[in-house]
C-alpha cells in the first residue's frame, strides 16, 4: 500500500506537469488578415463544371515555404495530397504522381477546374489577390462580400472570428460554367 502512495506521489505531479505544455497555438491573434500567412484548415470542396462534379474533405496545411491540401471522399478518386512550394507543384493520389509548375495546373488535373490556387491562398481569407487586378465589394463593416478577379465571381459569406479576425466561412466561386465552393470548418493559425 505504501508503495502505490509513493507512486502515486512521484507519478502524478509528473502526470500533470506533462499536460501544461505551452500556450495553444489558437491564442495567436491578428489584427489584419495580411498577418495570417499560416495555418491548418479543416473544410470542405465542392465542385461542378459542365462534365463533372464532385466534393471531398480536405485539409489545408499551408506554410512559409509552401502548402499542401489532402483531398478525401467521394470525389472519384479516394484520396490525393497536393503539395507545393515556390519551384514546383506534385501531385499524389496512391497510383500515380504528377509534377507541375504550379498548383493550378495539377487542381485543373485532379478536378478539371482551372482554380488559381496561388489567388485562393487570399480568397481564403476575405481577400483580393493583389497580384491581378479584381473588383471588391465590401459590406458596411469592412468583410468583402463579393469579388470580381481573374474571370471569377467570388461570394463571401458566413464569416466568423478566428484569431482577432473575422474570416470568411463561405467562398463559392464561378467562372462560365465551372463552379467551387469551399466551406472552412475550422482554423487554427500557426506562428
Amino acid at each position: 500500500m505504501r508503495l502505490r502512495h509513493l507512486l502515486l506521489a512521484i507519478l502524478l505531479p509528473l502526470a500533470l506537469s506533462a499536460c501544461q505544455s505551452r500556450a495553444p497555438l489558437t491564442d495567436i491573434t491578428f489584427d489584419h488578415p495580411e498577418e495570417l500567412r499560416h495555418w491548418d484548415i479543416s473544410g470542405r470542396l465542392g465542385y461542378r463544371t459542365a462534365a463533372d462534379g464532385g466534393n471531398a474533405n480536405m485539409e489545408w496545411r499551408q506554410r512559409r515555404d509552401g502548402g499542401q491540401i489532402h483531398f478525401s471522399g467521394p470525389m472519384g478518386f479516394g484520396s490525393a495530397e497536393l503539395h507545393w512550394n515556390d519551384h514546383r507543384a506534385t501531385l499524389d493520389n496512391g497510383r500515380e504522381q504528377r509534377t507541375a509548375g504550379s498548383p493550378a495546373e495539377l487542381a485543373w488535373y485532379l478536378t478539371g477546374l482551372l482554380i488559381p490556387v496561388e489567388a485562393l491562398y487570399y480568397w481564403v481569407r476575405g481577400m483580393p489577390w493583389p497580384l491581378a487586378h479584381g473588383t471588391p465589394t465590401y459590406d458596411e463593416t469592412g468583410q468583402l462580400v463579393a469579388l470580381e478577379q481573374l474571370g471569377w465571381s467570388l461570394r463571401f459569406d458566413r464569416y466568423q472570428p478566428v484569431a482577432g479576425l473575422t474570416l470568411p466561412h463561405r467562398v463559392r466561386a464561378s467562372h462560365a460554367d465551372d463552379r467551387f465552393t469551399l466551406l472552412v470548418q475550422r482554423w487554427v493559425p500557426q506562428p
